[in-house]
């Protein structure tokens, strides 16, 4: 529908998402390399894996070029899929992969070094104590601040934050050490509660 967000026009609601053993045939039929499984799986996950990706990558047009390339990706790889953990989480760590190697590619990801590190960011608890001021928020909201961060902020942010990425292996992820890592979380949430309040006080 022109107009509106790419990303409403992917997202498919949990109720259609298709149960274990649903799932288990449309992987077995795209490993077998049939477009029917193929299909299927792109027309339901593609919404969220678009949200996985605009997390790091804001242009729609460039989130969407990952997109595709990903599940290019997925399909290329899925007969290595094991059904061992998620199959969602398998392909949302690729379509993550890929958006950093787009960023990388783009020479967007530029890291403040660790000994830049800021100290005056959130305490975990005073982080807990701070969720009720967000629930007046949507998702839309949330995605645009974050969508404000730098490629790098946002990067670290998303991977220790959303994806539960330790900070060693973010270092690894990304090549940086886990100061640096540490460092860039630690602005990037700052600079995020920022950008949140200022949304609330224009409420």
């Amino acid at each position: 529908m022109p107009g509106q967000p790419i990303v409403e026009r992917f997202v498919i609601s949990p109720s259609n998402l298709p149960d274990p053993e649903t799932l288990r045939a449309w992987v077995k039929s795209a490993q077998a390399g049939e477009s029917e499984g193929q299909r299927l799986i792109y027309e339901t996950f593609a919404g969220k894996m678009l949200l996985a990706i605009r997390r790091y990558i804001p242009g729609e047009q460039e989130a969407l070029d990952v997109l595709q390339d990903g599940f290019l990706k997925v399909f290329h790889n899925i007969g290595g899929y094991t059904f061992r953990g998620s199959f969602e989480g398998w392909m949302r760590r690729i379509m993550v992969n890929m958006s950093i190697d787009a960023l990388r590619s783009s020479k967007q990801l530029q890291f403040v070094g660790e000994s830049e590190e800021m100290l005056d960011v959130l305490s975990a608890k005073e982080l807990e104590q701070s969720e009720p001021e967000w629930a007046a928020l949507d998702h839309q909201d949330i995605l645009e601040a974050m969508e404000q961060l730098t490629p790098m902020y946002r990067a670290v942010f998303n991977l220790y934050a959303i994806e539960g990425y330790a900070h060693r292996e973010i270092s690894e992820q990304l090549k940086i050490s886990e100061g640096t890592s540490k460092s860039n979380y630690a602005k990037a949430r700052r600079n995020l509660r920022e950008l949140l309040r200022e949304k609330l006080r224009k409420q």
